[in-house]
């Protein structure tokens, strides 16, 4: 004998999703919110490290320029050149606020007016703040 879903049962197996669904979303959010600022953060962080070591192979003064729409590395030299360009954080969706909005290498990849530059990259309730130091390094803190 054969016995189909009755119409109570299928509104209880629906409340049930939804209230599964409903606790869920939060999580989900924050979670999207993290990874949106672990990429936005890593574009930084690469477009950072590679003028550094542009700096030191070219043997020249780089800068990097820091807004929210595109990271951009710039050779100092009679005529500017941009050397790399990427897409800044609001292409994740993530927000940035930087200390200073410029930041120079020296040839030797020293780094040149930038020291305690802090950079912050939050999204939702996920954050995460680098500071550059005296030398030009940069550091992550959690």
């Amino acid at each position: 004998m054969q016995r189909g879903f009755t119409l109570f049962e299928l509104v209880v197996v629906l409340l049930i999703l939804g209230v599964l669904t409903t606790l869920s979303v939060p999580r989900v959010r924050g979670w999207a919110d993290r990874v949106a600022v672990e990429r936005a953060m890593e574009d930084f962080r690469g477009l950072y490290f590679k003028a550094r070591m542009i700096a030191i192979y070219r043997a020249a003064r780089v800068r990097v320029e820091v807004s929210p729409d595109s990271l951009v590395a710039v050779a100092e030299n009679g005529t500017d050149s941009v050397l790399v360009r990427v897409r800044g954080p609001r292409v994740h969706g993530v927000s940035l606020h930087a200390s200073r909005g410029l930041i120079r290498f020296y040839p030797s990849g020293i780094g040149l007016g930038g020291s305690n530059t802090k950079i912050v990259l939050r999204r939702g309730m996920a954050a995460e703040s680098l500071t550059v130091s005296r030398l030009g390094r940069l550091k992550r803190w959690p």
